[in-house]
């Protein structure tokens, strides 16, 4: 029930956004959270499809997640990735496509950010 009343309520996510690293930070503890969850219970389909819509496929709230905190935009997709290697999340493949891409994208990101401290 939490995760309809906050994590996929729009009026959550956006105030998640307006705090920028550590509101990303907490969306992706959430993500981490729910896909445990998802391992010991059964968790509809649509709440990932929801949660893969609304924080990783949203270009808009992409680009804020990424932006604020790369690390934590790139767990919130590996764990929609995990979610559906796992089986629990039935996503069709041209999501799961997304999500890759989106994945090796953040992938880059971090290490850019990481060298550019070395």
């Amino acid at each position: 029930m939490e995760y309809r009343s906050k994590f996929l309520n729009p009026k959550w996510r956006d105030a998640m956004l307006e705090q920028g690293s550590g509101g990303a930070y907490e969306v992706s503890q959430r993500m981490t959270a729910m896909v445990g969850w998802a391992a010991t219970a059964d968790v509809d389909n649509f709440v990932f499809d929801q949660a893969a819509e609304r924080y990783a496929l949203d270009e808009d709230v992409a680009n804020k997640l990424q932006k604020s905190n790369p690390e934590a935009f790139k767990n919130i997709v590996r764990r929609l990735l995990e979610a559906s290697g796992r089986g629990m999340w039935d996503a069709d493949e041209e999501t799961i496509e997304k999500l890759k891409s989106l994945y090796a994208d953040a992938d880059d990101l971090v290490e850019q950010v990481a060298s550019s401290f070395g």
